[in-house]
């Protein structure tokens, strides 16, 4: 038999495997517990969260030779033909493909008829906010009022586009993003059962690039087993992703708090060297800011990392301002819009953190100069300064530009304009 990959393979058979989504799980069991079936359900969220898993279950738990039962047995025939993709009561339509007028009004004609074998014929339309506007007024009414041995289950990601004429006549759940834990859980799962060895640390590398979607979690699982073999370490997920590693991504924040542009370009030309694209590094240093940016803030505990990456990020957030870290991540994510079209993403990076670079150092100056201009006379903290220009379009103050005299205070105003001439 030809290799089934993972997530096809590790695909939930009953509501109980279902992860992450409790509140609708429990919704559908007890509709068909209690006898209230809605005739119509649309399942919207974000992809590979179990929209198309739940629809099938409960077709499984409709059409059960001991059902309708909110645990299907999985064993008898209607339920295995179900699970194969063979059964003819349960019509799986994809809406990407089957979009127009002629589809819709063809299921209308199908409709009428009992179902051949078991409770219900159900109609699974996947991606649905893909129908025409046409299609969409075709099924309005054929969705208001079935037979009553059919029911409907409308599949999106993207409900905005789907007409709020079709919601209305749905039962609407909502399917969220999988937690980093229960992700991490299912994988760990996965491993032992399939035997092959991966470390936590990639494991929630995995996890986290997924993004709360399971089914790209054990997609990437899957193809970390062939690249890899049977034992999957931290460096073998970097290497596949082509992500920057943490130590990279700790060298670039180091760089930024002390200023150094030179390291910043050799950090650029090692990453990209190792076969990173730039967009990524780019996207990595953007998600290593906003950690920081929690860290900062006191919101680590959202961050779902490790507890020693969590330590190291709270050791360099130390090093950064809030300030500071706020530009970082705005010049990086300008970075990242701006390389889309620019035919060198590479000078686009080092450009915007050079720029980043630059005003950080003015930054310095501009303190360094008020703290010089309390120490001089006549100048209190609650006195008016002037502003100076300072190439960057933005008017500081120059706490230096009204004092008078020679000797120590001049000394101080010389050293001053010669540091803004200098810039």
């Amino acid at each position: 038999m030809s290799y089934i990959s993972l997530y096809r393979k590790w695909r939930s058979q009953n509501f109980d495997e279902i992860i992450g989504q409790p509140a609708i799980i429990q919704t559908l069991k007890n509709a068909i517990k209690n006898n209230r079936l809605a005739h119509a359900y649309i399942f919207s969220g974000p992809r590979g969260t179990g929209k198309t898993s739940a629809a099938r279950i409960l077709a499984k738990a409709l059409n059960c030779e001991k059902g309708p039962t909110p645990d299907p047995c999985g064993v008898c025939g209607n339920c295995l033909k179900i699970r194969d993709g063979h059964s003819v009561n349960v019509i799986e339509i994809d809406a990407a493909s089957n979009r127009g007028i002629d589809e819709i009004r063809e299921l209308r004609e199908r409709i009428r008829y009992a179902p051949v074998e078991g409770r219900y014929k159900v109609y699974i339309i996947d991606e649905v906010h893909m129908l025409t506007p046409e299609a969409f007024n075709a099924l309005l009414k054929t969705l208001e009022e079935p037979p009553s041995h059919t029911i409907f289950v409308l599949a999106t990601t993207e409900l905005q586009k789907v007409p709020l004429t079709i919601i209305s006549r749905c039962q609407r759940l909502d399917f969220g993003l999988i937690k980093l834990a229960e992700i991490e859980d299912h994988l760990k799962k996965i491993a032992k059962a399939e035997s092959f060895e991966i470390d936590a640390k990639a494991l929630n590398l995995v996890a986290r690039v997924a993004e709360g979607c399971m089914r790209d979690a054990v997609s990437l699982l899957d193809q970390l087993v062939s690249f890899s073999g049977h034992k999957i370490s931290y460096d073998d997920v970097v290497t596949l992703l082509g992500t920057a590693d943490e130590e990279l991504l700790f060298a670039f924040g180091d760089a930024v708090a002390t200023n150094d542009p030179a390291k910043v370009l050799e950090l650029i030309r090692q990453g990209l060297e190792e076969g990173r694209s730039t967009l990524q590094v780019t996207r990595d240093m953007v998600a290593h800011f906003r950690n920081l940016l929690h860290l900062k803030v006191g919101s680590g505990e959202a961050l779902e990392l490790t507890a020693d990456h969590l330590e190291r990020l709270k050791k360099q957030s130390e090093k950064f301002s809030l300030a500071r870290i706020k530009d970082a991540i705005r010049a990086l994510s300008r970075a990242e819009l701006d390389m889309r079209w620019h035919p060198h993403a590479r000078l686009v990076l080092e450009v915007a953190l050079l720029e980043l670079l630059e005003d950080g150092s003015k930054v310095k100056i501009v303190e360094a100069g008020m703290e010089a201009g309390k120490m001089s006379k006549g100048i209190g903290s609650g006195d008016k300064l002037p502003a100076s220009n300072i190439n960057t379009g933005i008017q500081t103050p120059n706490p230096i530009s009204n004092v008078q005299g020679d000797g120590m205070i001049g000394k101080i105003k010389t050293h001053w304009n010669d540091i803004l001439e200098s810039v």
